[in-house]
């Protein structure tokens, strides 16, 4: 665009070479538009600039608020892998508790079969002493 507004202007310098009034009038209105484009073309730089930096900051927001979820998912992340190993410590402590319970349980047994085979005993030598 500067380079129709010099073209214009050194047409204007050229009188001479312009006498023609029309051709002299017509120079005018030439640089008359080359000068509306010119300050056109500055607003529609101005209005992109102003596009392009709104579109900046709305990228600049959009990647803060993606970090700062990127955060919160790593946090939960973290949170979720604590309770799982917590859980995964209560699961060995019941496997152990299981495993006790079974152990005790078949001393009870034991224990239970080594009475009963005393009372029966017991009963057989009262049977052989002869009591009733």
């Amino acid at each position: 665009m500067k380079f129709v507004t010099i073209a214009a202007i050194a047409a204007l310098a050229a009188t001479p070479a312009l006498a023609d009034p029309v051709a002299r009038e017509q120079a005018k209105a030439d640089y008359h538009a080359a000068k509306a484009d010119a300050i056109q073309a500055d607003q529609t730089q101005a209005n992109a600039q102003a596009t392009a930096d709104a579109a900046t900051a709305d990228a600049t927001s959009a990647q803060a608020q993606a970090n700062a979820a990127q955060a919160n998912a790593s946090n939960l992340q973290a949170a979720a892998n604590n309770q799982q190993a917590t859980a995964d410590v209560a699961q060995g402590q019941a496997a152990t508790s299981q495993s006790v319970a079974s152990s005790a349980q078949a001393q009870a047994d034991q224990a239970a079969a080594t009475k009963q085979a005393a009372l029966d005993r017991a009963a057989a030598d009262r049977a052989a002493a002869g009591s009733p």
